[in-house]
């Protein structure tokens, strides 16, 4: 932990200086005054994080230049017109401690500092390089905006207020990590998103207790109320058109400096199962694009424990042809059907993991060579029986179809589970596993919005109201009830 013994240390020179030893990025400026007094003042900044035309025309030059800087007759008079908007610059403020001092000279302002006053001046002059407004490389947009968010604050959220312009849109920022002081910036709107739920949010955060923010997790897991889960229940996305639909159904969103995407909350299960291209196709489209998604989610994560069962405990399930076929296709297989089932599985995890750490291009290679090749050949060696491996293809292929990668991994790994259950009881025990999650998402809640609703906790009152079916347009009246706007009408 840092020694906030210095909060009470005056500002000068020297000790700024001694908390920046060893630091080559920081550079002291002596500026030569003018004045009739005479002296000099000291401006501090690290280099690398402000802009040096800000720094020379609108802050170095004016004190070296202007008249009425040379007509100061002490420092304190100096320091009331540097203050009062002599130097041009809008964005400045006093410092009457060392470590305010510090916390601005670090996160990129010039500190012009007053050792006769004992105060300093610190002038925003953030200048450090960022990347500049790309698409989205994790989010496919096929018909809306391809700006995304970048790591830079302040270019976030400008992209929020240029689609949302009122007054009603709150950014607050807190700054988190005794040592790193990260900004975490809450956007929602004001009389639309639940107070409550804005002030519950900005709790859990402030609670966060940790050296520093270096990772997207960290504000994850402070964001879920109920840890002993695997499923997701926050949102993260790098969009920003869908970072700025959630905000106007209600949500509240949390805005990283230095991280690249957004996080939504409260958020239910389809929140993860719904796309922004869902309210760019006709609504007849979307409606059979999203009852898609629901049961390529449910096939992704029952294929290959009910193909398990009903080969191994029920083959009276099976039509005679297919029967034969199958038993034909696993003549000379060494494994049982359970055992085919998990190496493949396993194998298909890795081919995953090995296409998304190497590099775009090789990792495109790996998943076309693992799957034809390798697949194709142990086919041809009487290692695995095509039928397992179109079973898992067929769960992996639907799987894809999650928007969120979230909780898409979370299906995988039910999956597997899934199928250890089969291989114990069959499809009785494959149903006590499907009991179990179902009762684990019924007790699910973020931040008072129930995980299975609208389809739970509301008798369904909510569930024609743009859920499996997308409404038209306008038919859209209402925000969802389940994350309890403050606002409960879009219009009017």
């Amino acid at each position: 932990m840092q020694n906030t013994s210095t909060a009470t240390v005056p500002i000068t020179s020297d000790a700024v200086r001694a908390r920046l030893t060893d630091c080559g990025d920081a550079v002291f400026c002596d500026v030569a005054l003018t004045a009739a007094f005479g002296g000099k003042l000291t401006a501090a900044f690290i280099d690398g994080m402000v802009s040096s035309q800000i720094v020379n025309d609108f802050i170095l030059k004016p004190l070296s230049e202007k008249r009425v800087f040379a007509q100061a007759f002490n420092e304190r008079e100096l320091l009331d017109l540097a203050m009062n908007g002599e130097v041009y610059h809008g964005q400045r403020k006093m410092c009457g401690d060392l470590e305010t001092a510090m916390e601005q000279l670090l996160s990129g302002a010039l500190v012009l500092i007053f050792d006769g006053e004992q105060a300093a001046i610190a002038y925003d002059s953030k200048g450090y390089e960022k990347r500049s407004v790309s698409e989205p490389t994790n989010e496919n947009v096929l018909k809306g905006s391809k700006e995304s968010f970048g790591e830079a604050m302040r270019v976030n959220t400008s992209l929020v207020r240029r689609r949302i312009q009122t007054d009603a849109l709150k950014m607050r920022t807190i700054t988190l990590g005794r040592r790193t002081h990260t900004s975490i910036t809450l956007v929602y709107l004001d009389g639309v998103a639940n107070p409550d739920t804005v002030t519950r949010v900005e709790e859990r955060l402030g609670s966060l207790d940790v050296d520093g923010i270096v990772s997207t997790g960290q504000i994850e897991l402070q964001l879920q109320e109920t840890r002993r889960t695997i499923f997701p229940l926050v949102l993260y996305t790098e969009r920003v058109d869908k970072f700025c639909g959630n905000i106007l159904e209600g949500r509240i969103g949390i805005i990283t400096d230095g991280l690249p995407v957004a996080y939504i909350t409260p958020n239910d299960l389809h929140s993860f199962l719904q796309a922004p291209e869902d309210y760019s196709h006709n609504k007849i489209i979307s409606t059979a694009l999203r009852i898609l998604r629901y049961f390529c989610s449910f096939a992704s994560l029952i294929l290959p424990a009910f193909y398990v069962s009903i080969t191994t405990f029920h083959q009276e399930m099976i039509p005679t042809k297919l029967a034969v076929s199958i038993i034909a296709s696993k003549q000379g297989v060494p494994f049982p059907t359970y055992m085919e089932v998990l190496l493949m599985l396993l194998a298909f995890e890795v081919l995953l993991e090995a296409g998304t750490r190497l590099p775009q291009s090789i990792g495109q290679a790996v998943s076309i060579v693992g799957a034809l090749v390798v697949g194709q050949a142990a086919i041809t060696a009487n290692m695995l029986s095509p039928g397992v491996v179109i079973v898992i293809a067929a769960a992996g292929i639907t799987g894809f179809v999650i928007p969120s990668q979230d909780f898409s991994n979370t299906v995988r790994l039910c999956r597997i589970a899934l199928v250890l259950l089969s291989t114990l009881g069959g499809l009785f025990m494959t149903s006590i596993g499907l009991i179990f999650l179902l009762y684990h998402m019924c007790t699910l809640d973020n931040f008072g919005t129930p995980y299975l609703s609208p389809f739970v906790a509301s008798e369904g009152r909510q569930m024609f109201n743009d859920t499996i079916v997308r409404r038209s347009w306008l038919m859209l009246d209402e925000r969802p009830e389940n994350i309890r706007p403050a606002d409960k009408k879009r219009k009017g």
